[in-house]
């Protein structure tokens, strides 16, 4: 073998020891964050500033529209064979379809009205400044002193 194949060969054993190495730091990095509670909330206090207080009623708040919303997509999926079901029949039922989409809609006030609650209870904890950041990250304001946002 010349030498010219022996560098290839060892510049791909490097990269792809690096390639593993780089793998395992992100997965403990990612194991390190689940083990203290959801990153998404985490950010977002940090974010706004929240103290711990404000905290657990941010994690508590979002855990419990995860749970509504998590039922939601469950239900979206017995709706999807329900559906699938009135479709295949010979003659599609009115009454039937408008029974199987009344309780999803039923669904969806459910979760309209977790929502509402939901942020009623997180704005009745937070500042006006934490207020302020928090709107501009629901705007989308993607650019923020000089930098950009995650």
């Amino acid at each position: 073998m010349s030498s010219f194949a022996w560098g290839a060969l060892g510049a791909l054993a490097v990269l792809l020891a690096l390639g593993v190495l780089r793998r395992v730091f992100w997965i403990t990095r990612i194991r390190r964050w689940r083990g203290r509670g959801p990153t998404g909330v985490r950010l977002l206090a940090a974010r706004i500033h929240a103290t711990p207080e404000q905290e657990k009623v941010l994690a508590a708040e979002a855990a419990a529209l995860g749970e509504v919303l998590g039922e939601l997509r469950a239900d979206a999926w017995s709706l999807r064979s329900e559906l699938a079901a009135l479709v295949s029949a010979e003659a599609l039922d009115a009454a039937s379809l408008s029974k199987a989409i009344d309780r999803r809609m039923a669904r969806m006030g459910e979760v309209r009205t977790r929502l509402e609650q939901a942020l009623l209870r997180i704005h009745a904890v937070m500042g006006p400044a934490q207020r302020t950041v928090l709107a501009e990250l629901v705007r989308g304001d993607r650019r923020r002193h000089g930098r950009f946002a995650c």
